[in-house]
């Protein structure tokens, strides 16, 4: 008599502990799972990202010399990043959108360098020091990621070709040397728009 009830008694106390579970499974949040807000405020930066891009290629297209080939990659760069954010892959739209801010930026430096004319930052004087870093850096996150999207590998490229690094030794770089300047900043641009990718593609 007295195992009945203690059965008894054990059934009903796991009826009691399971059947919430059983009957509202979906407000339990996953293990693991994003919180609403994360997913906001991660679909709101990439919606400022994605607005900068923007904003930069009308700008870029503005300049007189502008490259080509470089606005059209911001623009196929650009329309990525706004799928992948309809899609909810707010992460892979902001580095796509971010890469296509560095793009457009490197296409707008290319027509300074061709025209000689530029408004001129501190950017612009680090970069011929800054390019050679940058390079380095890169090109082991190449080596050590080894991703599939070949646009990584065609930026590093196009950088490398133009970067026009600075020796420690040499004077400071001076406005009257727009050109050399401006190519330098393209390609620190090309490189972190590179980098960017890789963090599209690896998710972090």
């Amino acid at each position: 008599m007295m195992t009945l009830r203690w059965q008894s008694l054990v059934a009903t106390t796991v009826a009691a502990i399971l059947l919430p579970m059983a009957i509202a499974p979906a407000a339990m949040a996953r293990p693991g799972s994003p919180s609403p807000s994360s997913v906001e405020r991660e679909a709101r930066s990439a919606f400022r990202d994605l607005a900068k891009a923007q904003y930069e290629g009308m700008r870029a297209k503005s300049v007189s010399g502008a490259d080509p080939n470089l606005l059209s990659l911001g623009d196929r760069l650009l329309a990525s990043a706004q799928q992948l954010q309809q899609s909810g892959n707010h992460f892979q739209a902001k580095e796509t959108a971010k890469a296509a801010t560095r793009v457009y930026e490197a296409a707008r430096n290319l027509g300074e360098a061709r025209t000689g004319q530029a408004d001129l930052s501190r950017s612009y004087f680090d970069a011929p020091f800054q390019v050679s870093r940058e390079l380095t850096r890169t090109e082991a996150e190449m080596a050590y990621f080894r991703g599939g999207n070949p646009t990584v590998r065609d930026l590093f490229n196009r950088a490398q070709q133009l970067a026009q690094p600075a020796s420690l030794t040499a004077p400071p770089p001076t406005t009257a040397n727009v050109a050399n300047l401006a190519t330098n900043r393209a390609a620190v641009q090309l490189l972190k728009a590179s980098r960017h990718l890789m963090r599209a593609e690896r998710g972090f």
